[in-house]
């Protein structure tokens, strides 16, 4: 239930706090007053789309904060528990800030929350029936809508099964559309990497063998320069000509340290270091001739080294800018080639799935129409027995349902809600066909539609709030006295909160809002207060004769209070 709506800069109103009861609460007032901006509030609070031109002028951020009595509903404990929302007492605060800047802040129970929670939880509380609503009836494409409301409970399982097994196909549908449309594509893209592959392993290429070749070849080049450097300095430490060997020298001079190492330590310290060099440099001398040995370079290993280079060169260019670059390009290609060729598999797979998915969806849509045929017998003698009491009691509803396919054409009339498709067809006096009712019914009788079937589902949902804005309209006189007393009945079992222009309705309120205009310091204000007896007989006095209240007309609210208890 809807304990408490505030309001603050929304439109006329800068700061309003409106109280609810339980059973039938009647908002009324003038044209203009602003008991439309109280629905457009409550939307809000509801997780309707918000309009920053709902902002005050002069204001840079709006809010709407609304109080619940949640403790009737039982469902919602877990889905808030789940979310992180604690609740104190089994109420429920919401609240939702508007910024001129675009910043939409809601919160439950002091918890940042998204507007997608918000109406989930929302939906559970409150029905709201807007001015123009009666107008969806005019639509043959919400009717089935309004025969699946009716009959939740049992259908909204089938239902489920129907849109999830529709969900599964349509995307396996797409799955298959895009293999079969890209078949030319793909079997190009395989032929090209299959060759692309096998010019690389041809190549046998080795991580690191470019840099080798590369020194290589910066060695062919260079044969002789290092060529001559090696001789020059096999020369030195062997000795040329009259030179003697560098070696020789180092070895008399060890055998000379040696013959006075008996005469000081010191001596013999030196004498092990001049040999440690002897021997480093006959070392060094062995591995300078096997360096100069290596450097004989024929034309044919120089041809081979250049070839080799040009062919990591020419893969380079294709591949990459090195030769991990180019493995690293053949293992993506390679998968991509398994892939590929995986895809040819998986679509004959996928072909069996969608046919076992198709049978599946075919005997759920099935299972969904029996539920619905049955439900709409029991929709329309329930609506028909909601028109008796509001004066159409010759009308007659019959939910019409276009043939099913058969299974091998089924799939192109597949769609969320199943393989139905139903309109309201009506007859409205005695001895007249059915006839469509999206052109067979006035406007009141619309609204008495719309009434009707709100009523059922009272009987059906747990709802513990329904919104009537202006429910009434295109009625009047006896027709009138009727939905406020069927509101009323409606309020007996859940909140009802009611905008009319009609006395005849708000006589029925258990609880009643007058919402008027004031100006002040040159603005025009908002105002909504509680009536007592006094001025709720003055007030249905005007909404009967106008402005100028006579006897006459309390009197006749007088009476017609009377008669509403």
């Amino acid at each position: 239930m809807l304990c408490q709506l505030s309001i603050k800069n929304i439109a006329l109103i800068d700061n309003l706090t409106i109280e609810f009861t339980e059973g039938m609460n009647v908002l009324t007032g003038e044209t203009g007053a602003g008991k439309s901006i109280v629905i457009d509030s409550m939307n809000l609070a509801l997780g309707e789309r918000a309009d920053r031109d709902l902002i005050r002028a002069g204001q840079e951020r709006a809010s709407v904060e609304a109080l619940f009595d949640i403790t009737s509903c039982p469902a919602l404990f877990p889905i808030l528990e789940e979310s992180g929302i604690e609740t104190d007492g089994g109420q429920l605060i919401v609240s939702r800030v508007l910024t001129t800047a675009g910043r939409n802040i809601v919160r439950i129970n002091g918890v940042l929350t998204p507007l997608s929670l918000l109406r989930q939880i929302t939906s559970a509380l409150v029905d709201v029936h807007g001015q123009h609503e009666h107008q969806y009836l005019m639509d043959e494409g919400r009717h089935l809508g309004f025969l699946d409301s009716y009959a939740h409970n049992e259908i909204s399982p089938a239902a489920r099964r129907v849109e999830e097994l529709y969900r599964q196909m349509h995307s396996l549908k797409l799955r298959l559309r895009g293999i079969n449309e890209g078949t030319q594509e793909r079997a190009q893209r395989l032929d090209m990497l299959q060759f692309q592959v096998e010019e690389i392993q041809q190549a046998r290429l080795k991580d690191g063998e470019e840099e080798e070749l590369l020194e290589q070849r910066d060695l062919i080049r260079n044969s002789e320069r290092i060529l001559s450097a090696l001789s020059q300095c096999s020369a030195f430490l062997d000795g040329y000509d009259d030179m003697p060997a560098c070696t020789d020298s180092i070895r008399q001079s060890v055998s000379l340290l040696s013959s006075i190492s008996g005469y000081g330590a010191q001596f013999s310290t030196l004498e092990e270091q001049l040999r440690d060099v002897y021997y480093t440099l006959e070392d060094l001398a062995m591995q300078i001739h096997v360096q100069a040995d290596k450097m004989e370079f024929d034309p044919e290993t120089a041809e081979q080294v250049e070839s080799r280079l040009d062919e990591i060169r020419t893969l380079e260019r294709k591949y990459g800018n090195s030769i991990a670059d180019i493995l690293r390009y053949q293992e993506d290609a390679e998968k991509e080639i398994a892939q590929l060729s995986r895809q040819e598999q998986d679509s004959s797979q996928l072909d069996k799935r969608f046919s076992q998915l198709s049978r599946e969806l075919y005997d759920a849509c099935m299972r969904l129409h029996e539920l619905r045929q049955n439900a709409a017998e029991r929709f329309s003698a329930a609506v028909e027995e909601q028109l008796k009491d509001l004066g159409m009691a010759k009308a007659r509803l019959h939910v019409d349902f276009a043939p099913i396919p058969a299974f091998d054409q089924a799939e192109k009339y597949y769609a969320p809600t199943g393989l139905d498709r139903v309109r309201f067809l009506i007859s409205t006096n005695a001895g007249e066909p059915l006839k469509p009712l999206s052109r067979t019914a006035s406007g009141g009788e619309l609204s008495r539609m719309m009434l009707a079937f709100k009523a059922i589902a009272a009987d059906q949902d747990d709802v513990g709030t329904m919104v009537f804005d202006e429910i009434d309209t295109g009625i009047s006189g006896r027709m009138a006295q009727v939905v406020g007393e069927k509101m009323a009945g409606i309020g007996r079992s859940r909140q009802v909160i009611c905008v009319t222009h009609l006395a005849q309705v708000a006589v029925y309120a258990d609880h009643h809002l007058l919402i008027h205009k004031q100006a002040e310091n040159g603005r025009t204000f908002s105002r909504i207060e509680p009536l007592d007896q006094r001025r709720r007989e003055e007030e249905i006095a005007r909404m009967i004769s106008g402005e100028n209240l006579t006897d006459t007309a309390l009197q006749n609210a007088r009476e017609m209070l009377s008669l509403a208890r």
